[in-house]
């Protein structure tokens, strides 16, 4: 009887471990063009690498390291230099050469230290997905509404000068700041320049009722005594943007109250639209006041820093650890904010906190995180409400990652939000989506809640999941392909 033969490794051979070895080099050059070595900050330096890393496909090299059992770098955002010089190493070693690699500017362990160390921004419990709940403006008619919630693991509290005045938040910071036995941090959003709905005053119900094919005049003012003409329109409404005919086109989507209404504009009346209601439901949709509106396929220039938030400013630093900026356009929304901290004697003492929601947000993110890493104490917020309208539901859980990814090689702590366990919140019953959303909040440093008839509940199913996928989270790969935001 013949003897069986052993299978050989065609596929893994010197020649095929001198091509990885050769596409290596070729990729540690690449990351490391345009870098100034001048530059001190390694977290700049490492994001800076990152970048240059994306603006290739090196997805099937990532395959092919995998195959010889080294890394794939698919984990490797927050050191990627010092990734690629210990595959080439090892491939070197296994060649029977040495190769002459310069230190990495970044180790390792180093990078791990930096993000732990910056991601106390939130807190400095050693959790590390840090919780945070937005505060309802009716807390108070619960007796020690914060102590139960710290106790389960609430780590900070938000409050939103979106809602409610300044002795208001005040009571609510006194309140926090009471809390026995814990030390939970109060991060505060200033409202900024969201565009929002305004109902005519002079009525009773401030709710408008439209349906499919509705036509709705929008009004770059308030719709105060302004009635529709009969036949005509359905409603008509103002808006708190003073241009809307010169920065809209026929066509445009435009979606109201987080996307519960989606009008289409079909014509434009000088600086005012009218609309055509693209919602279907036998109900209708419902259009209340001071709902907020947003224009995805318009470039609307406002600074992200409005003047009621500089006049507040002074008030709420005398408790915000943390202050968030809404609708962070550009980096120069970041170097506004820190004028005003400098102003106040507040630099770096204050965390900032970019909430990315817009389209020019994305696009400007990395200048967005150069202003940030320079600053320290700061971090990003993922806020998917906005962010998904403005650059459509298709594409957030791409761009959420891509966010995650690119503040992972940053060293900059993320805070995801927006409709995390929100039937949960709501009606103490989770959806099944919701709880696989939640293992991939798991990712971020921190996550918020919002409000909620069942706060203390869902906090409790929140540090269950977060515990569970601690054991085991870090076994995805990310694939470095060609379709990167910032490429």
């Amino acid at each position: 009887m013949k003897k069986k033969e052993k299978p050989q490794n065609t596929f893994v051979n010197d020649a095929f471990l001198a091509e990885l070895f050769k596409r290596l080099l070729d990729l540690r050059e690449k990351i490391m063009e345009g870098i100034d070595p001048k530059v001190s900050n390694i977290s700049l330096q490492n994001m800076k690498q990152y970048l240059n890393l994306r603006k290739h496909d090196f997805s099937h090299l990532q395959d092919n390291l995998t195959k010889v059992g080294l890394s794939s770098f698919g984990r490797s955002q927050a050191h990627i230099e010092a990734s690629v010089d210990v595959a080439l190493k090892m491939l070197s070693h296994a060649l029977g050469h040495d190769v002459a690699l310069s230190e990495p500017h970044l180790s390792y362990e180093a990078s791990h230290a930096i993000m732990d160390k910056n991601a106390t921004i939130f807190s400095s419990s050693s959790d590390k997905t840090k919780i945070m709940i937005t505060v309802p403006s009716d807390y108070n008619e619960v007796e020690d509404w914060f102590g139960p919630l710290c106790e389960e693991g609430v780590h900070l509290f938000r409050i939103n000068t979106a809602h409610d005045d300044v002795e208001a938040w005040a009571d609510m910071a006194r309140e926090i700041k009471e809390v026995k036995n814990a030390a939970p941090k109060i991060y505060v959003d200033l409202a900024g320049p969201k565009i929002r709905t305004i109902l005519d005053k002079s009525k009773k119900d401030e709710k408008i009722r439209v349906f499919y094919g509705d036509k709705i005049l929008i009004k770059a003012a308030a719709p105060e005594k302004t009635k529709a003409k009969k036949g005509r329109y359905k409603a008509v409404i103002g808006c708190t943007l003073e241009r809307l005919g010169s920065i809209t086109k026929v066509g445009d989507a435009v979606f109201v109250d987080d996307g519960k209404v989606q009008l289409m504009v079909e014509e434009i009346n000088g600086e005012d639209i009218v609309c055509v209601v693209m919602s279907k439901d036998e109900k209708g949709s419902k259009i209340k006041d001071e709902k907020g509106i947003n224009f995805p396929n318009s470039d609307i220039s406002l600074k992200a820093i409005s003047v009621r938030d500089k006049e507040i400013l002074s008030n709420i630093c005398e408790y915000a650890d943390i202050i968030g900026i809404s609708f962070t356009q550009s980096a120069d929304d970041i170097y506004e904010l820190i004028g005003e901290l400098e102003a106040l004697g507040k630099c770096g003492e204050v965390g900032i906190v970019a909430k990315i929601e817009t389209k020019k947000g994305v696009k400007n993110l990395p200048l967005i995180l150069e202003a940030l890493i320079n600053y320290g104490n700061s971090g990003i917020m993922i806020a998917r409400g906005d962010l998904a309208i403005e650059i459509g539901f298709d594409n957030l859980a791409t761009m959420q990652q891509e966010i995650l990814d690119l503040c992972a090689a940053a060293h900059m702590p993320v805070i995801l939000a927006t409709q995390v366990l929100e039937s949960k919140m709501k009606t103490n019953i989770p959806s099944r989506a919701e709880i696989s959303d939640v293992a991939f909040a798991h990712k971020a440093e921190c996550v918020m809640l919002n409000k909620g008839l069942y706060t203390l509940e869902t906090v409790k199913i929140l540090k269950t999941i977060f515990s569970q996928m601690d054991l085991v989270f870090r076994k995805n790969k990310l694939l470095y392909n060609a379709s990167f935001e910032w490429k």
